[in-house]
């Protein structure tokens, strides 16, 4: 039972791991962006809180642009099943 939970914890870890690395891969150019507009505008560097949450829109976008589509995919052929 230990040996299970132990590889369920690193597949969990594994899988964290690579979900931040996507997100920051994804975010990193409208961080930037973001950086050197506010450092322009104030003269002073983005916060921390300020970065999460250009990522989290980041995040929302890219939820946004794939879950439309597979919604009405899925509601398309749930359609032509009732038809059927």
């Amino acid at each position: 039972m230990k040996a299970k939970l132990h590889q369920v914890l690193v597949f969990q870890q594994r899988v964290q791991k690579q979900m931040d690395g996507l997100i920051d891969r994804l975010s990193r150019t409208a961080i930037d962006q973001e950086e050197r507009r506010f450092e322009l505008m104030y003269d002073k560097p983005l916060s921390e809180k300020e970065k999460i949450e250009i990522k989290k829109n980041i995040i929302m976008k890219w939820a946004i642009l794939l879950l439309v589509p597979l919604l009405f995919l899925i509601l398309t052929l749930l359609n032509r099943e009732v038809m059927m």
